[in-house]
């Protein structure tokens, strides 16, 4: 049945969201223990998934002005955790990119966060496991159909 569908997808969505919570609770030092605003925070994880970016596309992803993410990025600078580059290509543009110590800084808030959630799963009975590895895998399919659906555009 449709609503019975659309009830268990909202249960799903509770339990993640609860499990979310769960896990950044248990972790919150690490968090709260960075001398980053969210801001800051948003553009290093942004410039780290990019690899590499500048002003203009930053910002575009932010939905702000260039001038709104220079004092961020200058910041980051700073704390040497962003690099930023002349382009080879176009001297009007640097690029920005994440250092080491800026990888290691998301290396180690990642690394805590995959551990709380180990120990959450290590907490689990194995045939609840083995019902969820099924469910995760359902789940990850469901996400890379979903992905070549949007990448081949709209249907005609």
């Amino acid at each position: 049945m449709p609503g019975d569908r659309e009830e268990l997808i909202k249960q799903i969505m509770l339990a993640q969201k609860m499990i979310g919570r769960h896990i950044h609770n248990e972790a919150p030092d690490a968090w709260v223990a960075l001398h980053l605003t969210i801001a800051q925070l948003k553009c290093l994880m942004l410039i780290n998934f990019k690899g590499s970016t500048n002003f203009k596309m930053l910002a575009e992803a932010l939905n702000v002005s260039p001038p709104n993410v220079t004092g961020i990025v200058d910041r980051l600078v700073v704390q040497k955790l962003v690099t930023r580059e002349d382009n080879p290509e176009n001297r009007r543009m640097q690029i920005l990119q994440v250092t080491d110590k800026g990888r290691a800084l998301i290396g180690e808030l990642m690394e805590r966060q995959e551990y709380h959630f180990h120990t959450t799963l290590a907490n689990m009975k194995t045939e609840d496991l083995e019902c969820l590895s099924r469910g995760m895998s359902a789940l990850v399919e469901a996400a890379q159909q979903g992905e070549k659906q949007r990448s081949a555009g709209p249907e005609e």
